[in-house]
């Protein structure tokens, strides 16, 4: 048994516990081995002075749910391995968080560019600087600082 760091419950009974970054993917394991066959998210959030990942999960049999979160530096192993559906969820969080997933088949950009230089739900984003896309002849898009080489 994965150990616990902290557990509460949110106001509606469920169940919320805390990880180390280094127990993600064997906990994880664990939890789908007693019934939690679903996850239904996984999020990260930017709290200034440390990154946190989260995963929702749901036990379709007793319909319980679990949140587990973990709290990392910037990277975490990736829980593709056991939820094909955590491959998008991962994109998504390493996009907009910039939490970067271990062993993840192709972690890369989802919603922006590819180009893209930062990530945006980071408290140290920049918002005041402004980047264009623009889809180059190649078919890929191309990421400029200037608002003439792009849309």
């Amino acid at each position: 048994m994965i150990q616990i760091e902290s557990e509460s419950s949110t106001k509606n009974g469920t169940r919320i516990v805390y990880v180390s970054k280094d127990n993600v993917l064997p906990f994880l394991k664990e939890k789908k081995e007693e019934g939690f066959d679903t996850l239904l998210m996984v999020s990260g959030v930017d709290y200034k002075d440390h990154l946190e990942v989260i995963y929702h999960l749901l036990s379709s049999t007793n319909n319980s749910r679990l949140i587990v979160k973990a709290k990392t530096d910037d990277e975490v192993e990736s829980v593709t391995s056991l939820w094909k559906g955590a491959n998008w969820h991962e994109r998504e969080t390493w996009d907009l968080v910039g939490i970067k997933f271990k062993n993840h088949p192709n972690l890369t950009r989802i919603l922006l560019a590819e180009g893209w230089v930062g990530h945006p739900l980071r408290k140290n984003y920049p918002m005041e600087k402004k980047q264009f896309v623009n889809l180059a002849e190649d078919g890929e898009d191309r990421v400029s600082f200037e608002n003439t080489e792009g849309y």
